[in-house]
């Protein structure tokens, strides 16, 4: 396990982290979501150690900061010009007593012989993050930390690149990444920590954010609206035509509402995600800026 405790980051007179604390469990997916700028990447800048802070300790129970032990996919790509991408993985290939073959690391990038010999800097900015991804794996790391891994990659390269990450959790590798794209969160993380201004907003398991917010949406033909006498809130949407009722008890509103006349074949049932859910008491246009 790693222990972050009591963390402060000032650069200059901006205050970029603030009081930080959390445990980062060993064979566990840790997501760190947030808007630019809220701190994400100096997190873990301070956790693998490229940065000091100026206050708080980084404990290191388990010793997975161990540069052995440990991989990093950082946010941007970039590879030196004429190098080749077999030469790459030699080169990594060599740092590690007991590192992935050519053949295995063939497999994993899904490239041929004529893209193993070409210049890495010429790939295409998917394949270059997916090589990138795959260096960090030469060496079977124990802890894997990634910075915005699906930036750059295609639809069907981000969907490849979750199933190779599934895989390292059915494993027990230990993995800690950043991401803008709430579906991969919901998808991979095993524990949330919500970043805002360089503090801890939330910081707990998907099951229990769900749980501390079961939220319900039912849209109903605004029609309805007049005959509706239930206790639930009833919200305007951006359908002129179209009611929302925010409901924690979905059997007993249907329940209702078919008492009341309204056919149930014309209303959408919709469950709160988990954007709906972690940004509950912030303006739409936060959200939409994650």
């Amino acid at each position: 396990m790693i222990e972050v405790k009591g963390i402060k980051k000032q650069f200059g007179k901006k205050l970029v982290l603030n009081d930080i604390n959390l445990k980062i469990q060993n064979g566990k997916c840790t997501a760190f979501i947030g808007k630019n700028g809220a701190g994400k990447s100096t997190l873990i800048d301070i956790i693998i150690g490229n940065l000091t802070p100026n206050e708080g300790q980084i404990i290191d129970k388990s010793e997975l900061l161990d540069p052995s032990k440990m991989a990093i996919l950082f946010q941007k790509t970039q590879f030196p010009k004429m190098i080749k991408v077999k030469e790459l993985f030699y080169l990594h290939h060599a740092l590690y007593p007991q590192a992935m073959s050519l053949k295995a690391f063939k497999a994993l990038t899904l490239f041929d012989d004529a893209q193993l010999n070409q210049m890495a800097n010429k790939l295409s900015g998917g394949q270059q993050r997916l090589l990138d991804f795959a260096l960090a794996l030469v060496g079977h790391p124990q802890l894997l930390i990634l910075d915005e891994p699906t930036a750059a990659m295609d639809i069907e390269t981000r969907e490849y690149f979750w199933q190779v990450i599934q895989h390292l959790k059915d494993q027990g590798t230990t993995i800690l990444y950043t991401s803008h794209y709430i579906e991969e969160v919901e998808r991979m993380a095993d524990h949330i920590v919500l970043l805002k201004n360089g503090v801890i907003q939330m910081n707990d398991t998907l099951s229990q954010i769900r749980q501390q917010d079961a939220m319900t949406f039912i849209y109903i033909p605004k029609k309805y609206q007049k005959q509706l006498h239930i206790n639930e809130k009833i919200q305007e949407t951006k359908q002129q035509h179209i009611i929302k009722i925010c409901t924690k008890d979905v059997s007993r509103t249907l329940q209702d509402l078919q008492q009341q006349q309204v056919n149930l074949n014309e209303i959408e049932i919709h469950k709160a995600s988990l954007l709906e859910i972690m940004f509950k008491d912030n303006h739409s246009k936060e959200v939409e800026t994650l």
